[in-house]
């Protein structure tokens, strides 16, 4: 008698907890689920807005950077999404690719001159506005360093900034991602990746969060960094010594906006995207908190600018994370160290041929041991596997675990060489 008493109860409370508690995949009626890489700082003022038209509707943003959205997304029991807003146009093919898109219904009129920069399946996503990247900078930090402001990314190069400049990481950052191929695109692979390399070489410290930089850049934790100019603006409103230039190195990064397939069509996300794209949000939308530019606003456009060979791009995409990572990321002490060392000799020297061949020294430190027809090589061995099934997968991860040790050995015995090269210019030079 007790026993049963006793499960009356049990199932009693798992019924009110099963009843009160939100579980994954149980969705509400007036609930908008929003899955970004952005901040919700920014959002913040679209989500009021938005809440001021449908009161009703609570607006739930789920912040995941691009690898662990596309994660998110590929789980079963996450069936709660309903769009999804990002300016990541690696993150919206790869959903296109795993079929976790809708067509969308809604039309966006992007003008003419946007088009070449819509990376991703033009039918799956819209583009509510864009965004350029450059250099921003802390004019009080320069001044007291006594530092030029610089213009551009390949300026970064210069060993004047040493130790000065906060950058993210092309693995943790969409954005980034699109910086580092619009210089290899712009440069081409081998003087691409020298830039790249020397930038890596002055940095004083690499951020985890790309609007990490600006924050660095504004407090005065270190001078200069790369980003959009999204983050620079906005910041630039509460610190008047913060700087930012636009560089024509950098592509135009337009803000995407998409369906998650598993939820049909979903009402509050059609009004939502019709709210993002009507005249009112568009004609504030460079003020507002999310300082994006207006689908129509074409200032920021040039010829100059690199568009960037989206189908290169997205069969490389894993193993330009990984060159940066391991090339910068992971060896970022042993390659400032190897900077300095070439920086301070190259002050000592006089003679001609010793400094053709510190020149020479450095050319090793700064160039990729894998060219571009390799890297592409191994991307379409990668991309081809697709890995949509565990077998796949498998396979996609025993090929990068091989180009991970191979790249680990190559920069190994790089770096040695320009140890050793090093220690015998000095010795000669005496």
């Amino acid at each position: 008698m007790r026993d049963k008493v006793v499960k009356q109860l049990i199932g009693l409370g798992l019924a009110f907890f099963c009843a009160c508690s939100p579980v994954y995949g149980q969705e509400k009626q007036d609930e908008l689920v929003i899955l970004t890489t952005f901040s919700r700082e920014p959002l913040n003022a679209l989500i009021e807005q938005f809440s001021q038209l449908y009161p009703q509707v609570e607006v739930r943003l789920i912040h995941r950077r691009t690898q662990s959205a596309i994660q998110l997304l590929n789980r079963s029991y996450i069936q709660d999404v309903d769009m999804v807003l990002s300016s990541s146009p690696f993150l919206m093919q790869q959903l296109a690719e795993h079929d976790r898109l809708n067509v969308i219904k809604w039309r966006t009129s992007a003008p003419q001159w946007m088009k070449s920069f819509i990376l991703p399946p033009k039918d799956q996503v819209a583009v509510l506005g864009y965004s350029g990247a450059g250099i921003v900078w802390n004019q009080d930090y320069l001044t007291a360093k006594q530092l030029p402001a610089p213009q551009s990314f390949a300026a970064l190069i210069d060993p004047i900034y040493f130790g000065h400049i906060a950058m993210s990481t092309p693995s943790r950052s969409g954005t980034t991602q699109l910086m580092i191929e619009s210089i290899l695109h712009q440069y081409g692979w081998e003087k691409g990746w020298r830039i790249i390399l020397n930038v890596g070489a002055n940095l004083g410290t690499i951020s985890a969060r790309s609007f990490g930089v600006s924050d660095y850049v504004a407090k005065g934790q270190f001078g200069i960094g790369p980003t959009i100019d999204s983050y620079a603006l906005l910041l630039q409103k509460g610190f008047d010594h913060l700087q930012f230039s636009y560089d024509q190195d950098f592509t135009l990064m337009p803000t995407y906006i998409a369906e998650v397939s598993d939820k049909g069509r979903d009402q509050y996300t059609q009004k939502f995207v019709q709210m993002l794209l009507s005249n009112e949000v568009q004609a504030k939308l460079d003020h507002s908190s999310f300082a994006k530019h207006a689908l129509m606003d074409d200032q920021l456009y040039s010829d100059a600018l690199p568009t960037i060979a989206f189908s290169t791009v997205m069969m490389r995409e894993q193993l330009v994370n990984k060159i940066f990572d391991m090339a910068i990321t992971k060896r970022l002490p042993m390659l400032k160290d190897s900077w300095l060392a070439i920086t301070t000799l190259e002050k000592q020297l006089t003679k001609v041929e010793h400094l053709e061949r510190l020149a020479q020294i450095k050319m090793l430190l700064f160039t990729l041991p894998f060219d571009e027809q390799e890297v592409q090589q191994r991307g379409e061995s990668i991309m081809r596997l697709n890995a949509k099934t565990a077998l796949e997968q498998n396979q996609s991860e025993v090929l990068m675990a091989e180009f991970d040790h191979q790249l680990t050995l190559a920069l190994a015995e790089s770096m040695a060489q320009v140890e050793v090269q090093l220690k015998d210019l000095k010795a000669k030079a005496k």
